[in-house]
């Protein structure tokens, strides 16, 4: 390995945002896996996150670089914040982002809007965050770039820092080339990732997809199963399951308080059972097919009825886009319906929170919850599952077989998300288990949780990556891994 060096993370979501209030300049921590799993870890290192500055307070709290120390309360990294103007925002993130790479990333391509416009400006933003790193990167650094937002930036990082560590993580899903070969500037993409010394993706799937889409459209390049030797130079391809701090929700789970506002909110609702759905509401989470399911669950158990309540929440987002607002109006009418046909007096059958939920509300219902539906129609990973199964000493997980965390959580009661019958079967088995059926069911849950946490996720990556980093020299020690266990070898079946 080299020698320490900084941690430079870039990133499209900044993990602090600052916005003006009545009450003055408020700091708030973006909800998200990616900020909930690496801020953690850039505290510890001290070293320097560079993401776009959206919010209308940031700038002022900023210097005049877009500087700013981080977290508040213990500052310990640093905030570099790229400013980005709203035609910038619109095409390079809502356009591109979440209207090119994330449908077609998730199997929805017929929901891909490829317009030039957005491709422009998508290759404008990846570099000026390329000059920024540049600015703010010594020799020594390792440059960890993150999600699609940026696969343009290692190569581009490449020519501008020949010398320092340069690796980028995927955290969606990386499709059959069939799909992702409609995007016009694919080729431009991978020539982009192919500048990363280490490419990292969710799943062994989503590995083989790569690297079969890369000997599809570079047949010149030499591609193993695990690497790309290609325009003089190689780049590692793995597989690495992202986990979250366990230590952490573990802790804050087991609270005097959380478990209070539990045990008060199971005795205000008055139902034996409750069922708990908590997503972005976003359409590749499969809200609409598992609210149908609970519907076929009550049409199935009358014997049910005033006794099971479902808890949906659907966190805003893209609130912007179309399809984003049609699924919307879906989701709402779904559990008006439902509601209107099954409620009684004294009962709701479906409790429907559309709004963004503070952290020790979601660690409440994670507590609360006797079953918990992660059922997405695809996934990268879905760190709710892995949350809920930490939290919960006694619930049942329902997992989709298309969220990455059923490679590692096979345990769990995996559905399919398009079958809405064997859904409503599995809420029945899931609420109908005895207490010991579920300690059983939970515990080997969380002991993977607890074995591949955040922690040992960042160890195998740089590991693979061949760097150290500065204030992480223990980390090694502090997770006492070896190499990846036999579960992440082997591919998965192909069920996409």
């Amino acid at each position: 390995m080299t020698g320490p060096g900084r941690l430079i993370v870039v990133s499209n979501r900044e993990p602090y945002i600052h916005e003006k209030t009545k009450k003055g300049i408020r700091c708030k921590v973006p909800a998200g896996g990616l900020v909930t799993a690496l801020d953690p870890i850039m505290q510890k290192t001290k070293g320097i996150w560079i993401a776009w500055g959206s919010g209308n307070a940031d700038a002022e709290t900023a210097d005049e670089h877009g500087r700013i120390m981080v977290p508040e309360q213990c500052p310990s990294y640093t905030l570099r914040r790229v400013w980005l103007n709203p035609k910038e925002i619109n095409e390079y993130y809502f356009g591109f982002a979440n209207q090119v790479i994330w449908p077609v990333c998730h199997l929805f391509q017929e929901n891909a809007q490829f317009y030039r416009n957005y491709w422009e400006t998508f290759k404008k933003v990846n570099e000026r965050f390329t000059q920024a790193v540049a600015e703010e990167a010594r020799p020594d650094d390792n440059i960890w770039v993150q999600d699609v937002h940026f696969a343009l930036m290692p190569a581009a990082l490449r020519k501008e820092l020949p010398e320092n560590n340069i690796a980028l993580f995927w955290h969606i899903p990386f499709p059959p080339w069939e799909t992702f070969s409609c995007i016009p500037w694919r080729r431009e993409i991978l020539e982009g990732l192919l500048g990363a010394d280490l490419l990292g993706f969710h799943t062994a799937s989503y590995v083989a997809n790569f690297l079969s889409g890369i000997q599809k459209e570079f047949p010149e390049a030499q591609v193993s199963a695990s690497a790309v030797r290609f325009g003089g130079r190689t780049t590692r391809v793995r597989a690495f399951p992202i986990g979250i701090d366990y230590t952490a929700y573990r802790s804050q789970g087991d609270s005097e308080s959380i478990k209070k506002r539990a045990i008060k909110m199971r005795r205000q609702m008055g139902v034996k059972h409750i069922i708990l759905g908590i997503d972005r509401l976003d359409y590749t989470k499969g809200i609409l097919n598992r609210l149908l399911a609970f519907e076929r669950f009550l049409e199935n158990n009358p014997h049910y009825l005033g006794r099971v309540s479902f808890i949906q929440v659907a966190s805003p987002t893209r609130s912007a886009i179309a399809k984003y607002k049609d699924m919307k109006r879906y989701i709402e009418e779904t559990v008006g319906r439902v509601n209107g046909r099954f409620q009684q007096p004294q009962w709701t059958p479906i409790i429907y929170i559309n709004r963004h939920v503070a952290t020790n509300e979601v660690l409440t219902l994670y507590r609360l919850a006797d079953v918990a539906m992660v059922t997405p129609i695809i996934d990268g990973m879905n760190l709710v599952a892995k949350e809920y199964v930490t939290v919960n000493d006694s619930g049942v997980l329902i997992l989709s077989e298309f969220a990455g965390a059923s490679e590692e959580m096979g345990s769990a009661i995996i559905v399919n998300p398009y079958d809405v019958e064997s859904m409503a079967h599995a809420i029945s088995k899931a609420i109908s288990m005895t207490p010991e059926q579920r300690t059983r069911h939970i515990e080997p849950l969380r002991q993977i949780v607890k074995e591949h946490d955040i922690f040992w996720w960042l160890y195998t990556f740089l590991k693979e990556w061949g760097v150290t980093v500065q204030g992480l020299e223990d980390l090694g020690e502090e997770v006492e891994k070896g190499p990846m266990p036999p579960p992440f070898i082997g591919l998965r079946r192909d069920t996409l």
